[in-house]
């Protein structure tokens, strides 16, 4: 998730810990605690665009680095604020706390989270958030303010934390219900067209959990659908998109290729514009790509040879304005 949601997040649980101990700054060390993990990405300066992808959400993500930091910054914080009555056991909750929940967090977006790093590389993505979600993170951010106004250990004060606690919580289990009711709709769509897949999967567009994109790989390639649950149209449209492993033969033996298919799990396809080849990342979907299989994918590359630039991979451009996407994306969860 992104970072105001993971500092909100952190907020809450430091007041619901320490709130009644030390007041105010609660929120800020368990805005700390929950923001921790994100430290990976001071990694970006000494690692190219492909290993980064990969050194995100990797070990500062893991169950490892929760259990072994958890404790470590307890006791440093035992140490470092003795006269704040706050014990061992205390921070110890408090980081513990911050840093699951973080982790958790992420695995609910399609990025995918490296909970069992540096033991196994698989990453735990659950596909039923994405990764910035103002209805998830604005109503918990205005329980937050108004809990940072009131007095210190007033009842408002534990009764707008709560309520943020609660009314995100609530969301949260909302989206893992929409994702067992929409796939079992749009993969029900896809069986009536006789549409033979090795795999399905539903993940949200950007900044809702309303409009929900499906992608099923074949021997070729993807079959793309979208739904809206506001949509008043019964039928699923799905729409083919080719691999093109083919334009990936000039670079297969590229260190960065490998590390962008694996960090895309397998789904990606290749497209070419004039001389330039392009890998795409299937899972976050395609800029307006409910409107035609030509839009451009969100999570895109630019690959190289060695020795023809200085980075072997540069991130694309949008050929849509982002004016004209949000409103396209808003029309769309308007449904059809």
């Amino acid at each position: 998730m992104d970072s105001l949601t993971h500092i909100v997040l952190g907020a809450a649980i430091g007041e619901a810990v320490l709130g009644k101990k030390i007041g105010r700054k609660a929120m800020l060390w368990g805005a700390l605690a929950d923001t921790i993990p994100d430290f990976d990405v001071f990694a970006a300066c000494c690692t190219t665009d492909a290993q980064q992808l990969l050194v995100h959400r990797g070990f500062t993500h893991s169950l490892l680095f929760v259990a072994i930091m958890s404790p470590l910054l307890g006791w440093l914080f035992s140490k470092w604020f003795k006269k704040s009555g706050v014990s061992f056991q205390r921070w110890t909750l408090l980081f513990f706390l911050g840093l699951f929940t973080h982790i958790l967090l992420d695995a609910c977006t399609a990025y995918g989270t490296g909970w069992f790093e540096p033991f196994n590389s698989y990453r735990v993505s659950f596909n039923t958030i994405f990764v910035a979600d103002p209805f998830y993170t604005l109503p918990f951010l205005f329980c937050m303010i108004i809990a940072l106004i009131a007095k210190n250990e007033s009842y408002s004060r534990i009764k707008w934390t709560q309520a943020g606690l609660i009314i995100s919580s609530i969301y949260l289990l909302f989206t893992f219900i929409n994702k067992w009711q929409i796939t079992t709709k749009m993969q029900h769509a896809l069986t009536t067209k006789n549409i033979i897949t090795s795999a399905f999967v539903t993940t949200p567009t950007a900044l809702n959990n309303f409009l929900w994109m499906a992608y099923a790989p074949d021997k070729t390639g993807y079959w793309i659908g979208y739904y809206s649950i506001f949509d008043k149209r019964k039928d699923i449209n799905f729409y083919k998109v080719e691999k093109n492993d083919s334009l990936l033969k000039p670079y297969e033996n590229e260190k960065s290729v490998k590390l962008l298919k694996q960090f895309s799990k397998g789904y990606y396809t290749l497209s070419r514009n004039d001389t330039n080849v392009y890998f795409n990342d299937i899972r976050f979907g395609q800029l307006g790509g409910w409107e035609g299989s030509d839009s451009t994918f969100v999570f895109s590359f630019r690959l190289s040879k060695k020795g023809e630039s200085q980075q072997s991979l540069n991130r694309t451009k949008f050929k849509t304005s982002l004016k004209e996407a949000f409103y396209g994306l808003i029309t769309r969860i308007r449904g059809v």
